[in-house]
C-alpha cells in the first residue's frame, strides 16, 4: 500500500511519458501481490484505452509486471482487440503481443497464438519490418516456454506467415520452448543457425 502513495504524484503528472513510467511502477511495486479488491487491474485497465500510445504503453507493461504468469482470462480479453486491431500503432500492439505472452508464459494458450498468428497474417510487410514486431514472436516465444513438447504443433501455424519475421518467430519459439531442457542435440541445432 505504500508504493502507491509513493508513485501517486507522479500519475498525476502533466508529462506523458512519467505518467506511463509511474503505470509501469504499479506493476513492478505489486508484482505477485495478491488482493481481493485488485486496484491495479482496476487502475491500469482504464488507460489501456487511453488515446495517448504511451499511456497505454505503458499501462499494458505495468499489467504485464502484475500479472506475470497468472494466466488470467480478463487480461486476455483486455489485451486481444488491442492486438488484432489495425487501427493501433505496430508498437501498442505488438506489446500487447508480448504482455499476453508475459502473462500466459508457459501454457501454450491457443488463444493468445491464434491472436498473433492472424495480426501478422493481416498487418501489413512494412508493419512487420518494424523492430517493434519482434515482440509478437517474443510474446508468442514465451507461450511455449519450457514446452518443448508442444512447440512443433504450433510451428505450423507461424509456416503461414509470408514475411521473413517468420524464420525470427521460429526460432525464439524453439528457443523458449527448449530453454533449461538440457536438451543437447536442439541447442546444437540452435547453435547452427
Amino acid at each position: 500500500d505504500e508504493g502507491f502513495s509513493k508513485i501517486d504524484k507522479y500519475m498525476e503528472s502533466t508529462n506523458d511519458l512519467i505518467k506511463a513510467g509511474a503505470y509501469m511502477a504499479v506493476g513492478i511495486i505489486n508484482s505477485g501481490i495478491k488482493n481481493d479488491n485488485d486496484p491495479v487491474f482496476a487502475l491500469l485497465s482504464e488507460h489501456v484505452e487511453s488515446d495517448n500510445e504511451h499511456i497505454k504503453i505503458g499501462a499494458l507493461m505495468g499489467l504485464s509486471f502484475t500479472y506475470a504468469g497468472s494466466a488470467r482470462q480478463d487480461i486476455l480479453e483486455l489485451c486481444s482487440p488491442i492486438i488484432i486491431d489495425g487501427d493501433n500503432s505496430i508498437e501498442v500492439s505488438a506489446i500487447a503481443a508480448l504482455v499476453l505472452g508475459l502473462v500466459f508464459i508457459g501454457t501454450c494458450n491457443d488463444e493468445v497464438a491464434n491472436c498473433i498468428f492472424q495480426t501478422c497474417m493481416e498487418r501489413e510487410a512494412s508493419d512487420l519490418d518494424n523492430p517493434h514486431a519482434r515482440y509478437y514472436a517474443l510474446g508468442l516465444g514465451l507461450l511455449y516456454f519450457g514446452r518443448q513438447d508442444s512447440v512443433e504443433a504450433s510451428l505450423v501455424g507461424v509456416s503461414v506467415i509470408e514475411h521473413p519475421i517468420k524464420r525470427f518467430m521460429e526460432i525464439l519459439m524453439k528457443g523458449c520452448a527448449y530453454a533449461c531442457s538440457g536438451n543437447v542435440l536442439k541447442v546444437q541445432e540452435l547453435l547452427h543457425i
